[in-house]
């Protein structure tokens, strides 16, 4: 019986092993931004002149690891040639493909899971990749995360931890340090969009691909509409209109070979420290969260 996981756990590289690091930018477009420091080095979110404020030592934003990440999969799977969309309006080219999970019905698949957890994927809608070498991973999915996460407690005189609380532009705080907040304190899931990647200095505008050089090769994100294809850049406004999905395409520095004898494929998601992005709010002078970058790979067994 074939088995199709996702981990946030890394997973031993192996010959047939390939990792691709999906940067995705949040409403913050934090740049260049890296894993949180620890929160009880913290002394305030922004008192001016404090050198161990939240944005003097992070320059406003950081990623960190949710307690919770969930999306929803539409096709996952692998490539001959590079399938991306060659221009705005144009869908991808699937016909060098092979899908080790496809559901692609607008409905998708959702899966939601803790770091160092795993869920199975439905048996129904996933396979065996064809036999063949293949140079690109694909994945697509909705435009849009769940992340329930937790910042905290700093090192302030309160000891102020902020989660989410369910809204995108706001957190929850609870106070003490040995306080973490729970579902009585109102903390829960916040969906958190992604209807652009920003432009290159992080301008508000809306950009419909990005790229980055990962550990294994190249990663290449675009948003789809609702008929997936590739929707446009527009420097007008600031978010692009009608995204409903984002794919993820990685030309891989190795091949991977698909044989006769394998008997399964392994996806895992990997969130320690990027799956969730820390903001400093300067509306509120406080903390909020959106989403945050994270990686995937795939794993065969024979």
């Amino acid at each position: 019986m074939k088995k199709f996981n996702l981990k946030s756990k890394k997973l031993l590289t192996t010959a047939l092993f390939l990792t691709s690091g999906l940067t995705i930018l949040s409403h913050s477009n934090p740049v260049n931004a890296e894993a949180c420091p620890t929160a009880s080095t913290i002394t305030s979110p922004n008192d001016f002149g404090d050198d161990t404020s939240f944005i003097a030592l992070t320059d406003g934003a950081c990623y960190g690891t949710p307690e919770e990440y969930g999306v929803t999969i539409y096709k996952m799977g692998l490539c001959t040639s590079n399938p991306a969309p060659s221009s705005a309006g144009s869908a991808p080219d699937t016909s060098s493909c092979s899908f080790n999970f496809e559901k692609d019905d607008g409905v998708g698949e959702a899966a939601s899971f803790a770091s160092g957890g795993e869920v199975d994927l439905s048996e129904a809608y996933s396979s065996r990749p064809d036999v063949g070498t293949y140079s690109y991973a694909y994945i697509e999915i909705k435009n849009s995360f769940d992340i329930k996460a937790s910042y905290g407690p700093l090192g302030d005189s309160a000891n102020t931890t902020y989660f989410t609380n369910g809204t995108l532009s706001d957190a929850g705080t609870v106070t003490g340090a040995s306080t973490t907040p729970t579902a009585s304190d109102g903390y829960v899931t916040t969906t958190a969009p992604l209807t652009t990647f920003f432009g290159d200095m992080g301008e508000e505008v809306c950009v419909a691909t990005a790229s980055e050089s990962v550990t294994g090769g190249t990663i290449r994100a675009y948003l789809l509409d609702s008929s997936g294809t590739l929707v446009a850049d527009d420097s007008s406004v600031a978010e692009c209109s009608g995204v409903t999905k984002l794919l993820g395409i990685m030309e891989l520095s190795t091949a991977v070979n698909i044989t006769s004898s394998t008997t399964s494929v392994k996806t895992t998601f990997k969130v320690e420290d990027n799956g969730t992005t820390v903001i400093y709010d300067d509306v509120a002078d406080g903390i909020r969260f959106d989403s945050g970058p994270f990686s995937v790979s795939f794993e065969t067994s024979e």
